[in-house]
């Protein structure tokens, strides 16, 4: 199907969201926040607000009576501090990550372990990341990168505590999973109280994107992620867990006949729920070991209060949050 919707100008924007119901009567001020945040950006804010699509229709676009601009542009605010809130703590994670993952392997294997292919599971992959990390830094302006292309030849990059400042979260995820030494990793993954390297891996790759929508000015409110946490035992009690059925196939042999046919097999799994709820608390976890005096989860606790039932709901979290051990004020 071909795409044939004109655009639209400012003031006709405006006119359409009254036409659908959205109630406001200053005019400027609205088209302004529409000049200034746009109308496909604030849609996602007002999808909410909208009634009831008939069967069969994806959206009505009529908003429910009594809706205003106010609620919606209320609800645009909130997530943009909470992104700030969730940005404040993926960087304490991510550089406490950066610095154990270093420290350990250069201790273990000098200061240009990233150099050293055997350390890591694929010779391809490793090949690859370096070339990679190469090409960024062979023209990065960073003081320190410089400093070390004036001053040494050999090796050509810097060592493992320099080049890991310069990684995002994303590549520092693939480098620490890529690394075969086991005994640095389960330090790492020990220093952040996560049960296993496993675990830590499967956090730091479901991260990555709640990072990137910060960082890109997304919404987190009411997202649905594609990465799915690990089941961490002991935040299970905490944890908002979702029931599927699973199916798989499985060869039985036909009992009059003989023959292999093919079965499908369903059980019942538990996995953790993907809205932020279930990231922020494993971030809470997270930052509770790498600062125990932070007050951020105190005031994400007090932030998430100010939202009502309806949106903590739409966000992922349970009715009994606030009684949970992890939010309270002083923890083990």
């Amino acid at each position: 199907m071909r795409y044939d919707k004109p655009a639209l100008s400012i003031t006709d924007q405006a006119g359409r969201l009254k036409q659908r119901g959205l109630q406001f009567t200053d005019d400027a001020r609205v088209q302004h926040y529409l000049t200034h945040i746009g109308y496909y950006r604030l849609s996602a804010y007002w999808l909410p607000f909208e009634q009831l699509a008939a069967d069969g229709q994806p959206r009505n676009h009529q908003f429910r009576p009594g809706t205003t601009f106010e609620q919606v542009l209320s609800l645009y605010i909130f997530d943009r501090q909470l992104r700030l809130l969730v940005m404040e703590a993926i960087e304490r994670i991510e550089t406490a990550i950066r610095t154990h993952w270093a420290h350990a392997m250069a201790m273990r294997h000098g200061p240009h372990a990233h150099l050293d292919a055997n350390l890591f599971k694929s010779p391809w992959q490793h090949a690859s990341d370096i070339a990679r990390m190469a090409g960024e830094l062979q023209d990065s302006s960073e003081t320190f990168i410089a400093h070390y292309r004036r001053q040494y030849s050999e090796p050509y990059l810097p060592p493992i505590w320099a080049v890991v400042e310069t990684l995002t979260l994303g590549a520092l995820s693939r480098w620490f999973k890529a690394t075969k030494s086991t005994d640095a990793k389960r330090e790492v993954a020990k220093s952040l109280a996560m049960p296993t390297i496993e675990v830590l891996e499967q956090v730091l790759h479901a991260l990555t994107p709640v990072r990137n929508v910060c960082a890109h000015h997304g919404r987190l409110w009411n997202r649905r992620f594609t990465l799915q946490l690990p089941l961490i035992k002991r935040l299970k009690d905490q944890m908002v867990i979702e029931r599927i059925t699973a199916t798989k196939k499985q060869s039985a042999l036909c009992d009059q006949c003989g023959v292999p046919v093919e079965q499908q097999q369903a059980s019942v799994q538990e996995q953790p729920a993907r809205q932020i709820y279930n990231y922020l608390l494993v971030m809470a976890h997270l930052m509770q070991r790498i600062n125990p005096g932070s007050s951020w989860r105190m005031r994400l606790k007090q932030y998430i209060q100010s939202a009502s039932a309806a949106q903590q709901q739409a966000m992922g979290f349970p009715s009994d949050w606030e009684q949970m051990a992890i939010w309270q004020e002083k923890t083990a």
